[in-house]
């Protein structure tokens, strides 16, 4: 691990040279963007504070801050980078060692793909999305979320409300206005919040604006409704949240205004278990959109819940920043815990998701 004066970054994600944190593992096993890439759907945006989900990566994957506190908005502190140990996962005990016995944050999740579209704390936004959206929002703190993966001890991003992470730029190489874009993410479906918005995606740079989103979000929503009782994956466009359906009235429908008039999706089964994986797609040339997902504990295949034409009254209309956890206006009312999850180029094929499924399952969390 390296230490950076506050903001500094660490270590060069690229390379990951210097003092022993950038550490490459030798492994070259195939990640999730390494599927994506060979099937022409570049990842342009991957984190995780788990594993390398791409084969060539040989930087940290995440950054923590010691000498922090649970209401840490993002300066202070000593910055350390963690890197990769020789298998791809993250280096538990040498964040350990750096954090002490102290409170100790996340101060960047690390774009894996190459775009360097790192994501830092998220910033404040509009009243609209609740009280607390108009203030800055807090780190997350590093050692809360312990799990073993493939025999590896490590750390989730184990997210609180109020907790999220964004840019405030455009990312480098991420969709923008009508472009093709596909997202994954595995998160624990047994811990999420019932509030608006714990989203992974695409949307505005400027969270003080209101604009289109292209996000996917994982929860129970105001909105739109799947099987049971939830939790559900579903498509935050903005002004509602989609479990499916693209008029008034069809099932899963989650429009902001006529939502309550729709009958739930029966295809979008409640993912209330501890390894949710969740798929969405957009575009397509004419404006289409899809959700699929699988619980990797027990599936043998991705349960396709909706594919079909975008939501009528909306527009694809991407704005190119990366958000983790809140909204595009920094809701950030929701919660749940953050596994892996990379934003890619293009519309994957159900095919080159079910191999991506099949690598998630492979790799062994929880054993």
């Amino acid at each position: 691990m390296t230490g950076g004066a506050d903001g500094s970054g660490g270590s060069d994600p690229g390379t990951g040279g210097g003092n022993g944190s950038g550490g490459g593992g030798s492994t070259t096993a195939e990640g999730p963007c390494d599927i994506y890439k060979a099937a022409g759907n570049d990842c342009v945006a991957a984190y995780s504070t788990i594993r390398r989900l791409f084969s060539t990566y040989t930087g940290p994957l995440y950054q923590v801050r010691s000498g922090s506190n649970a209401m840490n908005t993002g300066s202070g502190g000593e910055l350390h980078d963690v890197a990769q140990n020789a298998s791809g996962f993250a280096d538990k005990a040498a964040q350990d060692a750096a954090c002490g016995s102290g409170t100790c944050t996340v101060a960047k999740l690390y774009d894996q793909s190459g775009h360097e579209n790192h994501i830092t704390v998220a910033k404040a936004g509009l009243t609209n999305g609740g009280a607390n959206a108009a203030t800055d929002d807090f780190e997350t703190i590093a050692n809360k979320g312990p799990l073993k993966v493939a025999g590896q001890d490590v750390y989730s991003l184990y997210m609180e409300a109020r907790q999220g992470y964004r840019q405030t730029v455009a990312g480098d190489g991420m969709a923008l206005g009508d472009d093709p874009q596909g997202i994954y993410m595995l998160a624990d479906g047994t811990r999420v919040g019932t509030a608006c918005c714990w989203d992974f995606g695409n949307v505005t740079p400027n969270p003080k604006s209101y604009a289109e989103m292209n996000t996917l979000f994982l929860g129970i929503a105001y909105w739109g409704r799947g099987a049971g009782n939830g939790p559900w994956f579903g498509a935050d466009f903005e002004a509602g949240v989609w479990m499916g359906g693209s008029n008034p009235g069809e099932p899963g429908w989650g429009g902001l205004n006529d939502a309550a008039n729709a009958p739930a999706n029966s295809n979008n089964p409640a993912m209330k278990v501890k390894y949710a994986l969740g798929f969405q797609k957009t575009g397509n040339g004419p404006e289409r959109y899809a959700l699929r997902m699988a619980d990797i504990a027990t599936a043998t295949s991705v349960t396709t819940a909706y594919a079909g034409n975008y939501p009528s009254g909306k527009h694809l209309d991407s704005k190119g920043a990366v958000v983790l956890g809140v909204g595009g206006d920094n809701s950030n009312y929701s919660f749940a815990t953050f596994y892996e999850g990379a934003i890619m180029k293009g519309y994957p094929s159900d095919d080159t998701e079910n191999a991506v499924f099949q690598n998630v399952k492979a790799i062994g969390y929880g054993k």
